[in-house]
């Protein structure tokens, strides 16, 4: 089939979330947000993507490990505490790394603050692209959200560094947060959008090939 040309294309989201002590009063959005992602992923029918959570503050932790869509916890708990991204850019980087070769990795990096390790984490992420670059032969992508205005703009823009397809977002709200989650769920994957193209191609070729032996028999 065309999927095990490309390797199929499939999604394997890593929701990084802060939860350090200034997140308690929007955790909640935050939750909502993540089941949002859910529910959209549902509905395009990608129950088959996986989702991976981690959770971060001065320490980072895997609540979510590669569970499909359709299995995914729908509350996430809350600790509270300093903030520090390079633990958290570590394990996720980990996760990145035992995607199956069914799934494109997707990492969403989410923060309403700034850490002193920024620089630690763009080098994790920057190294992590390179593995994703020789694997399937494009960048990683990787999105970068500044929650609320406190948000340090320029360390995820650091970070942002480690791939050509990254984006980063400012003075994100609880009602964007989920408009992003969303609109990450319903879209197509590069390995996706190549596949298609893949079957196009492949496609009009069967079909002259059938047209040439029609019109010579």
């Amino acid at each position: 089939s065309v999927d095990d040309l490309n390797g199929g294309h499939g999604k394997h989201i890593v929701f990084v979330l802060d939860e350090s002590g200034s997140m308690q009063n929007d955790w909640a959005g935050v939750v909502v947000a993540y089941n949002e992602y859910i529910k959209r992923a549902r509905q395009s029918q990608r129950e088959y993507d996986l989702v991976s959570v981690v959770q971060f503050d001065d320490n980072a932790r895997v609540t979510v490990n590669q569970q499909i869509v359709s299995q995914v916890p729908n509350k996430l708990g809350y600790s509270g505490g300093g903030t520090q991204f390079a633990p958290a850019a570590i394990i996720a980087s980990e996760l990145v790394q035992q995607t199956p070769s069914t799934h494109v990795p997707i990492i969403v990096f989410m923060s309403d603050g700034g850490s002193n390790d920024a620089a630690a984490a763009a080098c994790t992420f920057s190294n992590l692209n390179h593995l994703i670059q020789n694997k399937f032969g494009f960048d990683l992508e990787l999105h970068l959200i500044g929650f609320g205005c406190h948000a340090k703009y320029q360390q995820l823009q650091l970070i942002a560094t480690a791939s050509k397809n990254s984006k980063v977002y400012s003075n994100v709200d609880s009602v964007k947060l989920s408009n992003i989650f969303v609109t990450i769920a319903g879209s197509q994957t590069l390995a996706g959008l190549l596949e298609t193209g893949v079957a196009k191609r492949i496609s009009e070729v069967v079909t002259d090939k059938l047209s040439v032996e029609y019109l010579s028999s």
